[in-house]
């Protein structure tokens, strides 16, 4: 048997007992933001008004690649519609939103990317902050500080002190700066063998405003119907013998 073959196998054998458990792996599962939205993409993020801005450019409507952690490419889903929390530069924006849903189906996620940055900075302390709630009712939080895992925009040139964050898209044209970009942050769960049901950000009232365009689960299992991923995975693997 070729190497090839020999793999091919393993992967199927694996694929056919996650199936035949009612579970399919994924690697990249989107977190919907328009139910939550209250800004949007394609105009002024920080102000609501209907002017174009850098993140205009993004590939709104399209699923792409962008830079993550460790040169690895992470998939987002751009949608026109973002979320924008408070910053006492932009205190029109409420301080919390809460029940970020993710889909019902998921039960064990290894990561959660988050593609963000903010309208001004605040280095002093943590400017905001993702909370994300677990199946068992039990939660985990990540602080994002500007200049370690979160920054100004329009300081796409910045170097960011967490491993985890990069600069994830970078446009060098629009308003207001003429350049601009958000930041890709992993964050690993602490109960990778829990799902994950729904996500929180909180603003901490500093200066900064913070806007996030993407969330994307990593490394995912799902509940499926049995039967009907069976036929589809079996049909998959054998076009690719």
């Amino acid at each position: 048997m070729s190497v090839r073959l020999y793999v091919l196998a393993l992967i199927t054998t694996f694929s056919f007992i996650l199936v035949s458990a009612g579970l399919t792996a994924e690697e990249w599962v989107f977190v919907d933001l328009k139910p939550k939205a209250n800004s949007r993409l394609d105009q002024q993020w920080w102000t609501g008004e209907k002017a174009a801005s850098t993140l205009s450019f993004l590939p709104i409507g399209k699923t792409e690649d962008f830079a993550g952690p460790d040169d690895k490419d992470v998939k987002f889903k751009i949608e026109k519609e973002c979320v924008v929390v408070f910053g006492t530069n932009a205190a029109k924006w409420p301080k919390k939103i809460t029940g970020i849903k993710t889909d019902p189906k998921v039960q064990k996620v290894s990561f959660v990317y988050f593609l963000h940055a903010t309208g001004w900075e605040d280095n002093a302390a943590p400017s905001y902050k993702f909370i994300i709630h677990y199946d068992d009712n039990s939660k985990a939080e990540l602080e994002m500080q500007s200049g370690i895992n979160s920054d100004d925009w329009c300081h796409d040139e910045s170097k960011l002190q967490d491993k985890n964050s990069v600069w994830g898209w970078v446009k060098k044209e629009g308003a207001p700066c003429g350049h601009a970009g958000l930041i890709t942050t992993r964050w690993k769960s602490p109960k990778p063998n829990k799902g994950i049901v729904s996500i929180d950000i909180e603003s901490l009232g500093t200066g900064a405003v913070p806007v996030i365009a993407g969330i994307t689960l990593g490394d995912v299992l799902l509940n499926v119907d049995a039967q009907q991923k069976l036929t589809t995975k079996w049909g998959t693997l054998k076009g690719g013998i």
